[in-house]
């Protein structure tokens, strides 16, 4: 519960500092909070996953940021990585061209 709150205060500070003169201190309690709210909630990482699965070009960039942090946020924020969803719809297509070429 204390990792949650610490997120979601990081998360509001970043939101607020965000429009600031040097937006760089929003981004750094955005990117703190974050993993950390992904580390206390399962719908919270799964959403993380969606959002970095569904803007993959920018997934390099979350993770040359992921290698630079603090091990703990490393680790969840590795959690986050959308390689799964990216796996599943490889499958979920493979199983779809399987079912066309059993009806033609």
């Amino acid at each position: 519960m204390g990792l949650m709150l610490a997120g979601a205060i990081c998360l509001i500070i970043g939101l607020v500092f965000l429009p600031l003169p040097p937006p760089f201190f929003g981004m750094v309690f955005i990117a703190v909070g974050l993993p950390m709210l992904a580390a206390g909630s399962k719908r919270m990482r799964r959403l993380i996953q969606h959002v970095r699965w569904r803007y993959y070009r920018h997934n390099e960039k979350v993770e040359y940021l992921l290698g630079r942090m603090p091990g703990f946020l490393r680790r969840h924020g590795y959690k986050t990585r959308p390689d799964v969803l990216a796996r599943l719809n490889r499958k979920a297509t493979a199983r779809d061209i399987g079912q066309k070429s059993v009806k033609s």
